[in-house]
């Protein structure tokens, strides 16, 4: 791992002692980090806001499929959250590593609030309003935008609530409650749409963002266990021009130069730009080759979330050694899913095949987030975490393109082929990559 020289050298401000983990067996092993207070705080935040997030991918999926019927229109709306998403993560690492991350995030969570409510209303014709293609393509943009500068915080912040020891559990359990959501999330999304309208969905989504603000203001505003800049460093912080600038650029040279977190952050790329575009494609691939409705994405969406469960909890109570080849395991699991996801053409063997998907990207995830958050320079920890981060705008660019696949190709020649591309990718990082394939 990389260092800053001595002169730089971070001090390490420790506020709350570290606790062992609780019990002797499994379930204490894996849920050590829900019993401080303060991580709750943030789990249930964070849990509410990923709940809201399935929920519009679903709802605003199957509007965008509803209004234009197109595969394209469905990869314009992911390139509409991509691209903010990613000219602005390096600010958000920038910000993750210098502004209270608690502030960052309670604005951005509320923001999200008002966005919801405003396409409720939309939804619902109020006001002789009438929602539009466009109103769905400005909101993915501007949320990309505030979302992109809030995501750093909100994954660099569990560094400075957690102790070292418990850095992995506590990622893992975090990525649980995004795959409970989206085990609730998606279904309770299909059933509003069922049996009233998409515009309960927004309004519900909008509830849930304004009670994780709730949540997240409890959180201390001050680090419990940080790396403090040395004052010769701080000083720098008043000078917000060049100072933010040179920050951001910094940022990007420690990944670009550190072979431990570059090579990381680019097999992390490598898999979500190939493999994940198939969530954006769900709607219309559930519509065109399964022949079903919003309730049946619903569901499957919420059975690959029982399978993200089970991957997360897995990765919560691993010991310390042998991520690397998990990331690689877990990122072939999750390519061999998704080519029976695309070969299957019957929804009740779909089912069975998206507890796969589910276990294969909760576990990449998770795996992945804790890799970049161990092997990274603490100075540096959140512009890391936003590069790494820029592989959910990625996604967006991929998705665009596999959409284009989609409409000349059909959908499961372009997920299935792309995905067996991925699973021969992994066997290749696993013999030609040692750095990878032997991180602790």
């Amino acid at each position: 791992m990389a260092r800053a020289t001595e002169a730089d050298a971070p001090t390490l401000t420790l506020e709350a002692p570290a606790q062992p983990h609780a019990g002797a067996g499994w379930f204490g092993r894996t849920f050590s980090s829900l019993q401080d207070s303060n991580f709750r705080l943030l789990y249930f935040g964070n849990t509410l806001q990923f709940g809201s997030m399935q929920m519009q991918l679903l709802v605003r999926g199957y509007l965008v499929f509803d209004l234009t019927g197109s595969f394209a229109a469905l990869g314009t709306m992911a390139l509409a959250n991509a691209i903010p998403g990613l000219l602005l993560a390096p600010v958000g690492g920038v910000v993750a590593d210098r502004a209270p991350k608690k502030t960052v995030i309670q604005f951005a969570q509320a923001y999200n609030a008002i966005n919801a409510a405003v396409l409720a209303i939309l939804a619902a014709g109020l006001f002789g309003l009438e929602l539009q293609f466009w109103h769905l393509f400005l909101s993915a943009l501007l949320q990309g935008g505030v979302n992109s500068i809030m995501m750093p915080s909100r994954q660099s912040i569990i560094s400075d609530l957690v102790p070292a020891e418990r850095l992995t559990n506590a990622v893992a359990i975090n990525t649980s409650g995004q795959n409970l959501m989206q085990l609730i999330g998606p279904g309770l999304g299909g059933l509003l749409i069922s049996l009233w309208s998409p515009s309960a969905v927004f309004w519900l989504m909008g509830a849930m963002y304004a009670l994780a603000v709730t949540f997240t203001m409890r959180i201390p505003a001050r680090p419990l266990y940080a790396f403090e800049r040395q004052p010769a460093r701080a000083a720098t912080k008043g000078r917000r021009g060049s100072g933010s600038m040179k920050e951001l650029v910094g940022g990007l040279r420690y990944v670009a130069q550190d072979p431990v977190v570059r090579l990381l952050i680019l097999v992390n790329f490598l898999i979500v730009v190939v493999a994940m575009p198939y969530t954006m494609l769900l709607p219309g691939f559930v519509r065109e080759v399964l022949g079903r409705g919003a309730g049946a994405q619903g569901l499957l969406m919420a059975v690959s979330g029982v399978g993200a469960i089970a991957g997360s909890l897995f990765v919560a109570s691993m010991s310390g050694h042998g991520r690397g080849r998990m990331m690689i395991v877990w990122g072939a699991v999750l390519g061999i899913g998704l080519v029976g996801f695309a070969a299957s053409t019957s929804f009740y063997i779909t089912l069975p095949i998206m507890l796969i998907i589910g276990v294969g990207q909760a576990g990449r995830m998770s795996i992945g987030q804790v890799l970049i958050q161990a092997y990274s320079a603490p100075e540096y920890r959140g512009r890391a975490l936003a590069v790494w981060m820029m592989q959910f705008y990625l996604v967006q660019f991929g998705t665009f393109f596999v959409g284009i696949l989609a409409e000349l190709l059909g959908p499961q020649l372009a997920i299935g082929g792309l995905a067996f591309l991925m699973v021969v990718a992994m066997g290749l990082v696993a013999l030609t990559l040692p750095t990878v394939r032997n991180l602790d």
